[in-house]
């Protein structure tokens, strides 16, 4: 706008200094002094630490409109924070909050916030420059009529002065501004502290570039740059302090969308304030797609056929989501009775049934957050599935009362049934609940499909509701499974298939294709595994699971082999949890290795290695980007294993041993880790009988012997649960090749 000069006093009464701006020509001066003369008594309001005082205002001797402001011995913020701790930049950054909300409370919006205009003094104090000049340069703001009096209503035409890097949307776009518009330039400040570079148009050369980056792109998740983009000599430290919550600050102050940013620079500063005092932020909250697809991945490890364990929130997370808002959910819950009567009773008065309305809607709201996202977080703490159960079960009670009186509420039976259908996720997990709660568990997941049922017609394209209703459906057919049920079970899985291809047949959004057809493979996955599996109650048809498994590949395909589809997966993961390229390896492998295993039902070997080899490529991969997890550690265990009973009946005797010594090596770094576990202890005798093998073929007998000894031991313990002619049979083979071994080895000895 111009240039800033140092200003000192000359009349010798006391020393002084200050800052003057003296604006370009073309400025329209009369104007501007005009506009600055009608705002005097506004910004004269300002009165904060942070805020550097506006003194005086006038026009040079050329005619050149010029402000004097309180002199600032500074430097921009950006440079400033550039060698200090996260904390510490936090901290400024408050100072420049508190400075723009208090101008907010005044009515006055900045405009044109930026590093230049924000600048942090010797003794560590912010002071934000510029408050109310932006306004008084705006040529659509006031603009004066003919008898110089104000006709906001008038429409101007022109172009409002504004800085590309730092404006919002509405600014580019010459659309009104308002506080808003303060909280997306404070989000690219806050960015740019922290990381070193800005959001967006990083790489623009012109303003134009640059005011296209701020309506075109999408900013950076911060924590995903990469360390050369992030000139912040501290990057590595400061990307892990990123992922989370500062993360989705960040993202959520930098919406497009003004009405998806923060409310007020009060909220901006609380979300802030709360990372420093390690207590939950309400940017967790997201955009629909967003929260639909992280719920579907917490529930993964529901759904994935194969899986051993998951990936949860850690244990104080947990504890303090259930101290904080999903306790205070819990309590609103249980308004929803009252609120049903309030409704009705309210009938014949309209405001007071639009009052019971709106806060039916709030209670909605609020449930779905207790449904869909605290719920899971519990879990993870000592006896959190009895908690859920219980805040499920009161939530349940709660809406049932208001239900009963609007039993044609959509939304309201959507949300009974997706309560309904955690907890019989609940009630039917034998890690949580005992056999004996079965019949509770069976009850509760009916009712549960029966509510949805209802209200499927015209919810089929609510990806919230479907992704519940179809981990319900695939909680039905296992617990229908674990009865013996097997048909029974395969109708119900055939049922959640045919209502995956409804949804996806609807216009979805690609985060919203993305999880059905994440859960649509999964779907697949099941029903190959009904059909044929060696270790879990089905129905012998191999032919028909290889149908299915290939019917799981295509759904995958669509999904992982989309470029847009895998950006709306990683887009919805929490920070910290497997990449949507993690999860593509491991559910394309859960399908290879299924469908190796019927080929050895079939006798097919050498489709079996082939598919073996595949699933291990996929885990490999997996380790390569994540060495440390110990769940595709134990896939890449478990699938050497299968693979070297294939290449055992090839005669590829030397890959053998290689594969069965990869599992075997791991399953005793697994008991090492966790100790003498009954699941790695069951694991190393099933292990046991393929490596013990492998070394026999490759003729080292005596270390075959004691790896032998534990094979016996384990048939010899699956025959004592179950009595029957294959047990028998295999004990009696597993005897005979240990004493064949044990003859080899000591006529070695004797040589």
């Amino acid at each position: 706008m111009g240039e800033v000069f140092e200003a000192r006093r000359a009349d010798g009464a006391f020393e002084g200094r200050a800052a003057v701006k003296l604006l370009k020509r073309g400025m329209d001066s009369a104007a501007v002094l005009q506009r600055f003369a009608q705002e005097r008594q506004a910004l004269a309001r300002l009165n904060h630490p942070n805020i550097a005082r506006l003194l005086d205002a006038g026009a040079s001797d050329t005619g050149l409109p010029y402000f004097v402001l309180e002199f600032v011995n500074g430097r921009p913020i950006d440079e400033a924070v550039r060698t200090l701790a996260l904390d510490a930049r936090l901290s400024l950054f408050l100072q420049l909050a508190d400075a723009v909300a208090h101008a907010h409370r005044n009515l006055l919006v900045h405009r044109d916030l930026k590093p230049g205009n924000v600048l942090v003094d010797t003794e560590g104090l912010v002071k934000l420059l510029d408050f109310g000049i932006a306004k008084a340069l705006d040529p659509l703001e006031g603009a004066a009529t003919s008898g110089g009096a104000a006709e906001h209503h008038t429409t101007v035409g022109g172009v409002r002065p504004y800085t590309p890097h730092y404006a919002s949307p509405e600014q580019v776009r010459g659309e009104p501004v308002s506080t808003s518009t303060d909280i997306y330039s404070l989000g690219v400040l806050l960015y740019q502290m922290l990381t070193g570079v800005r959001p967006t148009g990083r790489h623009a050369t012109t303003p134009a570039e640059a005011a296209r980056s701020v309506l075109e792109d999408e900013p950076t998740r911060p924590s995903q740059l990469k360390p050369f983009e992030a000139p912040d000599p501290q990057w590595l430290t400061t990307r892990k302090r990123l992922e989370g919550d500062l993360d989705n600050i960040l993202l959520k102050a930098l919406e497009k969308a003004p009405e998806r940013r923060y409310a007020s620079v009060d909220a901006l500063a609380a979300d802030v304030r709360n990372v420093l005092a390690g207590r939950p932020v309400s940017a967790r909250s997201a955009s629909p797609a967003y929260v639909r697809g992280k719920f579907v991945r917490r529930n993964r490890w529901a759904v994935l056929a194969g899986t051993l364990g998951g990936v949860g929130a850690t244990s104080g997370l947990a504890a303090a989501l259930l101290q904080g808002r999903g306790a205070a959910a819990l309590g609103v819950v249980g308004l929803a009775g009252g609120l049903g009567l309030a409704l009705f009773q309210g009938r014949q008065a309209a405001q007071a049934r639009d009052d019971a309305q709106r806060q039916l809607a709030g209670v909605k709201d609020i449930t779905t957050e207790l449904v869909f996202r605290y719920g899971d977080a519990i879990q993870q703490i000592p006896g959190g599935a009895r908690a859920q159960e219980a805040m499920l079960k009161q939530t349940v009670a709660s809406l049932d009362v208001t239900l009963k009186l609007a039993p044609d509420d959509a939304e309201l039976t959507v949300l009974v049934a997706s309560a309904l259908g955690r907890l019989a996720q609940i009630q039917g997990n034998p890690t949580f609940a005992g056999p004996e709660r079965a019949a509770e568990a069976q009850a509760t997941v009916t009712r549960a499909l029966l509510l949805a049922a209802r209200v499927w017609p015209h919810k089929r394209g609510d990806v919230r509701f479907v992704t519940q209703h179809l981990i319900t459906l695939l909680t039905q057919a296992n617990m229908l499974r674990n009865a013996k049920r097997v048909e029974d079970g395969l109708a119900v899985l055939a049922t959640a298939a045919e209502r995956s291809t409804e949804t996806l047949a609807e216009r979805l959004s690609d985060g919203d294709r993305a999880a059905v057809l994440e859960l649509r493979g999964n779907v697949f996955t099941n029903l190959a595994h009904f059909n044929e599996h060696s270790g879990r109650p089905s129905l012998g048809r191999p032919e028909q699971a290889l149908l299915h498994y290939a019917e799981a590949e295509a759904a995958f395909d669509a999904l992982y082999g989309n470029p847009l589809l895998l950006a709306a997966l990683n887009a919805a993961t929490d920070p910290g949890s497997p990449a949507a390229e993690e999860w593509a390896n491991h559910n394309l492998g859960n399908v290879c290795i299924g469908r190796a295993l019927v080929h050895q039902k079939l006798g097919d070997y050498a489709a079996m290695k082939r598919d073996a080899l595949a699933a291990i490529d996929k885990r490999r991969d997996n380790l390569r980007r994540n060495p440390t997890s110990a769940i595709w550690r134990q896939g890449l265990m478990f699938d050497s294993n299968y693979l070297a009973v294939a290449l055992l009946r090839l005669g590829d005797n030397e890959a053998a041993l290689a594969a069965s010594q990869q599992a075997w090596d791991t399953v005793a770094e697994r008991l090492n880790e966790e100790g003498p576990q009954a699941l790695w202890l069951t694991t190393r005798g099933n292990f046991a009988r393929q490596h013990a093998r492998a070394l026999a073929a490759n003729g080292r007998h005596a270390a075959a012997l004691p790896v032998f000894e534990l094979a016996v031991q384990r048939a010899a313990a699956v025959l004592q649960e179950g009595d029957t002619e294959v047990a028998r049979q295999d004990l009696a083979t597993l005897q005979a090749e240990q004493a064949q071994s044990a003859s080899s080895a000591s006529a070695a000895a004797s040589a």
